[in-house]
């Protein structure tokens, strides 16, 4: 087996070789689905459909998946671990499948890998370079004991000794004969007479990517610019309020306690007329500073004497000050 090989099946079928002989079409949103679940981080690029002995040497940064009614496949380079005991859970999908498949082949260094889980639980690995078994974990299944028996060696070149600690089969072999086994088709040598055709199985290519992230100084100038309008709301002025004085009422001379109780606020508001006319007294009029114009032909005119002060009208006893300081007499 020289050909890459990094594969994995999910088969929730008794008969994987009789769904895979339709050659069933891979559905691209359920292939998407299982991407991201695998690669939650990551962004996926479309490559269209590809055929299985393409999708199967994949490269690293791309993988290829196939979704059908009872069976799904992914390559991919991370499942070419020496270990397949130590395959991450995430390849195992939940809830896992009724049989997990994996079968690796590198060239490289010529190592062939092989695992199968049945409900999630392991039940056979084998990992192995030429001279060196990396993992043997449970029991071997029958198609395997043609191999253990030495019925497919190694072969060496001419004038080449074999390793004493060779395995009595190339690595490589034993996973390609897995896989013809568990599926129904090798990727290299000699198809047999019953073998599928791996190039009409198609799978769905992706390129995976990193996530591209919202640039963060547009997130910078655009909250403060939210945080503003919600913290500094436009508030329109409340309108001022004028007090306007009333008018005072007019006073009405009902009782003679109301005129008394109207004199004494009168007289603390306005002087009395007395008062008033003691200071106008001390003013000197303008009159005395000028010679008084007299007529020749007027007679003289006599001394005017004192006369005795008439006696003053008698005041209403109704009318108090407010009254008098109003005229009402």
């Amino acid at each position: 087996m020289a050909a890459r090989v990094s594969t994995i099946w999910f088969i929730d079928s008794s008969d994987a070789r009789a769904e895979l002989s339709t050659y069933p079409q891979p559905d691209q949103n359920a292939a998407l689905t299982v991407a991201k679940r695998l690669y939650p981080d990551k962004d996926f690029e479309s490559l269209g459909p590809h055929p299985l002995s393409t999708a199967a040497t994949v490269q690293p940064g791309y993988v290829f998946i196939g979704v059908y009614q009872n069976i799904s496949v992914v390559c991919s380079t991370e499942l070419s671990s020496f270990l397949p005991s130590e395959l991450p859970a995430t390849w195992l999908l939940s809830p896992p499948a009724p049989r997990t498949l994996l079968v690796s082949s590198v060239p490289g260094r010529a190592q062939g890998s092989f695992a199968l889980w049945e409900n999630g639980h392991l039940q056979r690995s084998f990992s192995a370079l030429p001279i060196d078994i990396v993992e043997n974990i449970g029991i071997p299944e029958t198609w395997e004991l043609p191999y253990w028996a030495g019925e497919h060696p190694l072969r060496y070149p001419a004038g080449v000794l074999p390793d004493p600690q060779s395995l009595p089969f190339h690595p490589q072999q034993f996973a390609e004969a897995a896989n013809a086994e568990w599926l129904g088709f090798r990727y290299t040598g000699t198809p047999h007479n019953d073998d599928l055709d791996k190039t009409q199985i198609l799978l769905w290519g992706f390129k995976i990517q990193q996530k591209v992230e919202a640039p963060k100084i547009m997130l910078e100038l655009v909250a403060p610019k939210v945080k503003l309008e919600l913290a500094a709301p436009e508030v329109e002025p409340a309108p001022s309020t004028v007090s306007i004085p009333e008018p005072e009422p007019e006073p009405t001379p009902e009782s003679e306690s109301e005129s008394e109780s109207e004199s004494d606020t009168t007289e603390e508001l306005h002087p009395p007329i007395e008062e008033l006319e003691s200071e106008t007294e001390t003013v000197e009029p303008i009159a005395e500073a000028a010679e008084p114009i007299v007529d020749a032909a007027a007679p003289e005119p006599a001394a005017l004497e004192p006369s005795a002060p008439e006696p003053s009208a008698p005041e209403p006893t109704k009318r108090g000050r407010l009254a008098r300081y109003f005229g009402f007499h």
